[in-house]
């Protein structure tokens, strides 16, 4: 059975239990290590312990356990109990010779952090080559605590350590203990930097603001105060459970795949907070614990909390609406880096509730337009390009015979905003859900088959003039035929099948289903109901291969009608 609890760092290290085994699938010791010249995480704690020293209340992280018998089998929370064990034996409280801490499998970790406890252990020069990796970093960890903390009145803050420092404390059950290690430890690399912002916002929650008073004679008075300390202890404790249960649905929400997909990001929560200091602080790289903690001097931690939650609102509310959801996608596919994802999704959380807006938005991204052309048009100097020109661009790149070739990307682009519009059109124009995942590089599909077209082309030969004929590979058919004869096989002459017109998105993962079957295969594949076939989604698509027949004069009928839709959406004049 799962339970957790509140310890003081006195109870987690001396009442029940005193027996840590850091089992064999943890990682080495590797709190002491600096990355890039900032503080190490043994530092950080030590700054933070300080810091706090003058607080009622510090809490730390939780720690996940196993209890087993009289041991304590360390889940979560290796690095942070092996580094209170080390500041423990600085301070030289007085049940440390008590505590046990078992590397499980690892000897000479064991051997070093066991010999602690005897008087004239000289651990400087345990291991003086450094071959051991665990032990380089015990060492370093002692050397940083000792420089972090040589300086404080020792028995001030050991008690202060002891008796208001917290862990949550939290017990699983031995069957869970090896798949909850995998599933906390497998993001940790990532969600660092938020953990520890998680932690110093429920820190800061977790101060309560009482005001000290003299003692009083009265003892009413005195009753009194500690009703009102109790209430607020009360009151802190839930405001904090409160926060951080909204957290992790935040977290819940962001760990979900098709979230992480559609915001191209593997860092849960991690966006947010990146969005977030662009958005307030005009900061464009990774967000950093330390820039938080320079953060909270100006504002407190609620105050970032609550627009934290009016963020993630924004979020869920753009990905919820199926329209937003459709055009910020379609944005989010043209964007040139992390600056214009921001820029984008700041568009749309200010624009959230205007529709066209944000079709005209995705509109003009789509044909290449930035955000500053697209936003700023009053604004661009003479010399700089306008969206309507990009435009013009793409409808001449459009209307090549050879696009598939030479223009692949714009044509799955506005293909694809077709499909989109189709599925903004269903449900009383509330619009559905598109889904993205059919677009990638082998979306397009020709309608009829590059191999079943033909055209003729004069080649001099030894100053002799011959005409050779090629299919729509560019593969040689034969250099002594009759057009008869390819015309009766079925094949076309002078198709323009790499053109707009003779072009479909598809799946990306099933456009290889058609090869270079006819029209009337394809089409019954397309239609076969007995078989699962995503493409069926794309309404667009549907239409085209709804048609009875499909010749160069469908094909050419087809590019005419895209083009002149295009104009039209784009306000382009003849």
């Amino acid at each position: 059975m799962n339970k957790t609890t509140f310890k003081s760092i006195r109870e987690y290290f001396s009442s029940g239990n005193q027996n840590f085994i850091i089992p064999n699938y943890q990682r080495g010791f590797k709190w002491s290590v600096k990355n890039n010249d900032d503080l190490s995480a043994v530092e950080k704690l030590c700054d933070d312990l300080i810091n706090a020293a003058k607080d009622q209340n510090y809490f730390l992280q939780g720690v996940t356990v196993c209890e087993e018998g009289d041991q304590i089998i360390l889940i979560d929370g290796q690095q942070r109990t092996t580094t209170l064990y080390l500041i423990l034996w600085f301070l030289e409280v007085d049940f440390f010779n008590k505590i046990t801490l078992k590397y499980d499998v690892r000897e000479k970790s064991k051997e070093f952090i066991s010999k602690l406890k005897e008087t004239e252990f000289d651990y400087k020069n345990f291991d003086s080559k450094n071959s051991n990796q665990d032990i380089f970093y015990f060492k370093k960890a002692i050397e940083q605590i000792e420089n972090k903390l040589g300086n404080i009145e020792k028995d001030l803050f050991t008690q202060f350590l002891l008796e208001k420092v917290n862990v949550l404390y939290i017990t699983i059950s031995k069957e869970k203990a090896t798949k909850t290690f995998t599933m906390m430890n497998g993001a940790k690399a990532t969600m660092l930097q938020e953990e520890l912002i998680k932690s110093e916002i429920l820190r800061q929650i977790s101060i309560p603001l009482i005001n000290q008073k003299s003692i009083s004679t009265s003892i009413d008075e005195n009753l009194s105060e500690l009703k009102n300390i109790i209430s607020i202890d009360w009151e802190t404790n839930a405001k904090r459970s409160r926060y951080a249960r909204e957290w992790d649905k935040w977290l819940y929400w962001w760990n979900q795949k098709e979230v992480q997909i559609f915001f191209n990001t593997e860092k849960p929560l991690g966006f947010l907070l990146q969005f977030y200091f662009y958005k307030d602080q005009f900061i464009h790289a990774d967000t950093t614990f330390i820039q938080f903690k320079e953060l909270l001097n100006s504002m407190s931690a609620i105050q970032i909390f609550k627009k934290l939650r009016d963020l993630q609102k924004s979020f869920e509310d753009i990905f919820k609406e199926p329209k937003s959801h459709n055009y910020l996608k379609l944005s989010l596919l043209c964007s040139s880096g992390l600056s214009d994802v921001f820029d984008i999704i700041n568009f749309f959380f200010l624009n959230k509730a205007e529709n066209d807006k944000l079709k005209s938005y995705a509109q003009w991204r789509l044909v290449g337009a930035t955000h500053r052309e697209i936003t700023k048009e009053k604004e661009l100097g003479e010399d700089e390009e306008r969206k309507e020109q990009k435009a013009h661009i793409v409808m001449n790149n459009l209307s090549d015979r050879f696009l598939y070739n030479n223009f692949y990307d714009i044509a799955l682009k506005q293909l694809l905003r077709l499909n989109v519009e189709e599925d903004n059109k269903l449900f009383n124009g509330k619009g559905r859900k598109f889904d993205f995942s059919i677009y990638g590089n082998k979306s397009l599909e020709h309608i009829h088959p590059k191999s079943k077209v033909f055209h003729s082309k004069k080649v001099n030969e030894n100053d002799l003039e011959k005409i050779l004929y090629y299919d729509g590979n560019n593969n040689l058919l034969n250099d002594k035929p009759y057009e008869k004869q390819w015309l009766d096989r079925g094949l076309l002459k002078d198709c323009t099948e790499h053109s707009i017109g003779n072009l479909v998105l598809l799946d990306k993962n099933e456009n290889s289903k058609f090869n270079d079957k006819p029209f009337a295969k394809k089409k019954a594949i397309y239609f076969n109901v007995n078989e699962g076939f995503k493409s069926r989604n794309l309404l667009h698509s549907i239409a085209v291969f709804a048609k009875s027949s499909w010749i160069k004069e469908d094909i050419e009928d087809n590019q005419n009608k895209f083009l002149t839709r295009f104009k039209k959406d784009y306000g382009i004049s003849e």
